[in-house]
Formats: C-alpha cells, structure tokens, sequence
C-alpha cells in the first residue's frame, strides 16, 4: 500500500491581475506550522504543482527533511478556458463549484485524467501540494461522483488516500473551510 497525501497551499495573495500568486504572511506561517505538524519521518517524497503558492508551500517541510521538492505539472491548478480572461477567472471558477464535471469537456477530462494518471503512477509514500480543484477532482473520482465540489479543503489541510492494487482509495479528507474560496 502506497499512502498518498494531498496538501492544499497555504493562503495566496489575491488579486484579478496576479497569474501566479505567491503566498501571504498567513500563507508563510500556515506552510511553517504544516511542516511542524510532521514528526522527522522523511520517508514521503515531496511533490509540488509548479505554482509558487504550492512550492512555498512545500519549502518548509522539504528544508526540515533536508529533501528536493519534485515540480509536476499534472497536479497544477485547473486550466481556465479560452475566452476566460485573467480577471474572469475567480467568477468562473466559483461558478463551477456547484456544478457536475461535464464529461464532454475534453480540458477539464484531460486534465482531470492526467491527475488520476500521475497519482496512480506513484511508487512511493508521496505528500503532492496542490490546488483546491485538483484535490475536488481527485474526492470525485474516488468517490465515483460526479459532483465538481465534493468539500472546501482549508489551506494547508492534508487529504490522505491510498493506492492499492491500482485503485486510490479516500483515507480521510482534509479540514473543510467554513467559507468557500478558492
């Protein structure tokens, strides 16, 4: 058995204009405290989306175990549609949220496949930070539901899965915010 956590970034700074925000003051302690929480166990690969809020994210920890952080792209955050300018991308990301995943949209099924690929492909023990929405459609495919927000993972909460016999399988699910934002 292979455990696979998956950690959401910590608070990012906002703003429409910001493609590639980095992380707040909070965001920074939010990582710091994360990293405290493991005990000196270095036995997980550290795994991060590209985004800056998720490698600032994984620092912390990976400087208390001394190890590299691995950049995937495949956990990166959801690809906002043509058309949808930067500005336009929170409103439509929270318009998606008490959607179902549309199964004839071949970006979202790409990238949603691509996500399930990488995890299943994972040899060993693996924290992944990354992306409310990856972390969502990773709970949907677990579940078998077709349901875009399956909860509001709080920034730097831990969903633990675990890969058996080529099936991820929902340990638990990490804190659930009490507000929803991306």
């Amino acid at each position: 058995m292979i455990k696979i956590l998956l950690a959401r970034h910590g608070e990012a700074e906002k703003g429409p204009l910001i493609p590639d925000p980095t992380l707040t003051t909070l965001g920074h302690k939010q990582a710091s405290t994360l990293a405290q929480s493991f005990t000196e166990n270095t036995d997980l690969n550290i795994v991060s989306s590209p985004k800056l809020r998720t490698q600032q994210t994984a620092q912390p920890l990976a400087e208390k175990w001394r190890k590299i952080v691995t950049l995937e792209n495949r956990v990166s955050e959801i690809p906002t549609p043509k058309g949808v300018t930067l500005q336009q991308r929170l409103p439509w990301l929270r318009s998606l949220l008490d959607q179902n995943w549309d199964p004839n949209n071949t970006q979202q099924k790409k990238w949603r496949d691509g996500i399930i690929h990488y995890l299943l492909s994972v040899q060993e023990d693996t924290i992944v930070f990354c992306h409310f929405m990856v972390i969502n459609s990773v709970v949907a495919h677990v579940l078998d539901n077709s349901k875009i927000q399956q909860f509001r993972p709080d920034y730097t909460s831990i969903t633990e899965l675990k890969l058996l016999n080529e099936k991820l399988n929902l340990v638990r699910l990490g804190s659930d915010r009490i507000k929803p934002i991306l």
